[in-house]
Formats: C-alpha cells, sequence, structure tokens
C-alpha cells in the first residue's frame, strides 16, 4: 500500500516538475517573441520616420528651382505627414531616447521645410550658428543612435553622419546648392 502510494506521489511530483519546467519555457518563449515583434515595428516606423525626414529634406531642397511649386510643395506636406505620424508611432514602441530624438527631428525638419519653401529659417534666433539642414543632420544622428541602442546593435553610437561623408574618399566634397539637380 505505503509503495502505491510513494509510486503515486512520486508520478504527481514528476508532472508537476515537468509541467513548471514547461509553463517556464513557454513564457521565456512568448516573451522573447513578444520582444521581436516590438522590435520589428520599432525598426519598421524608425525606418518610415527617416525616410520621411529624407524626403522632406529632399523635397524643401529642390523647391526654389522645381518647375512645379505646387506639386513640389505637396510632396512636402506628404513628407510633413508622414513623418509626424511616425513620430506619433514611435511613441508607442520607443523608448525615451527613441522618443525625445523623433521629437527634435521632426522640429529641425518643419525649419528645412520653411528654409525650403519661404526661405527663412523659423528657429534663426534660436540657433544662430547652424543653418535648419545642420540642424536635422544633427538630430537625424541622435535618432540613428537612439534606435540602434535600443535595438542592441553592436556599437550602435557609430553611425556615419552626413557631415563625414566628405572624409569617405578624397577629394569627395558636399554639392552646392547651384551644383544639385534642379529635376523635379
Amino acid at each position: 500500500m505505503w509503495s502505491n502510494a510513494l509510486s503515486f506521489g512520486g508520478g504527481v511530483l514528476a508532472a508537476v516538475l515537468a509541467a513548471s519546467a514547461a509553463l517556464r519555457v513557454n513564457r521565456t518563449k512568448m516573451a522573447g517573441d513578444t520582444k521581436a515583434r516590438w522590435e520589428a515595428v520599432l525598426f519598421d516606423k524608425s525606418a518610415q520616420l527617416a525616410e520621411a525626414a529624407r524626403s522632406l529634406r529632399h523635397h524643401s531642397e529642390r523647391y526654389r528651382h522645381s518647375s512645379d511649386k505646387d506639386a513640389r510643395k505637396q510632396r512636402i506636406d506628404d513628407a510633413q505627414e508622414k513623418l509626424r505620424i511616425a513620430m506619433e508611432q514611435l511613441r508607442l514602441v520607443g523608448n525615451r531616447r527613441v522618443q525625445v530624438a523623433a521629437r527634435v527631428v521632426m522640429h529641425h525638419a518643419y525649419a528645412v521645410a520653411v528654409q525650403g519653401v519661404d526661405n527663412r529659417d523659423p528657429r534663426a534666433d534660436r540657433y544662430t550658428d547652424t543653418p535648419p539642414i545642420a540642424r536635422l543632420n544633427d538630430a537625424l544622428q541622435e535618432f540613428y543612435r537612439a534606435v540602434r541602442q535600443q535595438l542592441r546593435a553592436a556599437d550602435p553610437e557609430d553611425v556615419l553622419h552626413d557631415d563625414d561623408l566628405a572624409r569617405i574618399a578624397d577629394g569627395l566634397q558636399p554639392l552646392t546648392p547651384e551644383q544639385r539637380s534642379s529635376i523635379v
């Protein structure tokens, strides 16, 4: 009788231990899957923000020489809208550093748009020595670093800055506005 009770007790104990181990493994796997999904969303929304900021800059720089200013202005407005949407979406998945960096990108992208369309820097009094495009480049640099850090990339702070492009190859210099394409 005692041997049956011990056998039954041992079987119950083994079942409880197995269920506990399976539960722990499933929880860990679910947490990993959830984290991977959030990281994928962070990467996707970050790429959308960077794309919108670059598009806004592109169209703003070409506005003055555009043959169809209305169409170019619409592209700037579309890029601003996409930038705002991506920034808001990043508030859901980004850590504080990512959220602040995204907001600063939007802040300076607006100045780039105004500079391109109205030929004035709306924040010149606050940033006296730095033009809007340089401020946007700096803001994007911090945004890239913040996202890379949250995604746990190797060397998250090691991101090539737009201003470093001239140092990549001897003689490679940025084009002046007059040298840039005026393709609509």
